[in-house]
C-alpha cells in the first residue's frame, strides 16, 4: 500500500517496553494502543524510509519489531543491530532473521513475524 505521497507504507505492532525512547512513536501514525499484561502495544503505520530509525530507538537485548506492507508479502524485521528483508509466504527467507533472534535470546515461538 502507498501513502498519499506515493511512498510505500508499512504496518507494525510495537511493544513500547522494547523501546529505549518512545519518541519514535511521535514520528509515525499510531492507529491504536492497548495493554497486554505488562506490555503496552501500539499498532502503527510508517513509511519505508522511516523504518531504519526503529533500530536506534530499540533497547538492546532480546527485542525486535517487524513491519509488513499491507496486502503484500514484504516484511522488514528490525533488531537493534541488524535489519532483515523477508517474504512472509517463503519461510526459507526467514532463516537468517530467526537465527539472529535466537542468538539474542528470543524464544523461537516469538519469532513468528505474524501479519494480518
Amino acid at each position: 500500500m502507498k501513502s498519499k505521497s506515493g511512498k510505500r507504507m508499512y504496518k507494525g505492532l510495537v511493544v513500547e517496553n522494547s523501546l529505549a525512547d518512545a519518541k519514535v512513536l511521535r514520528k509515525v501514525k499510531v492507529d491504536s494502543t492497548y495493554r497486554l499484561g505488562d506490555w503496552t502495544l501500539h499498532e502503527v503505520r510508517t513509511t519505508e524510509e522511516q523504518l531504519p530509525q526503529f533500530q536506534s530507538f530499540l533497547n538492546g537485548g532480546p527485542w525486535y519489531v517487524h513491519f509488513w506492507e499491507e496486502g503484500g508479502d514484504d516484511v522488514k524485521v528490525i533488531f537493534k543491530d541488524r535489519m532483515f528483508d523477508i517474504r512472509y509466504s517463503d519461510k526459507s527467507t526467514w532463516k537468517e532473521a530467526v537465527r539472529h533472534g535466537q542468538s539474542l535470546g528470543i524464544p523461537l515461538k516469538q519469532l513468528d513475524f505474524s501479519i494480518d
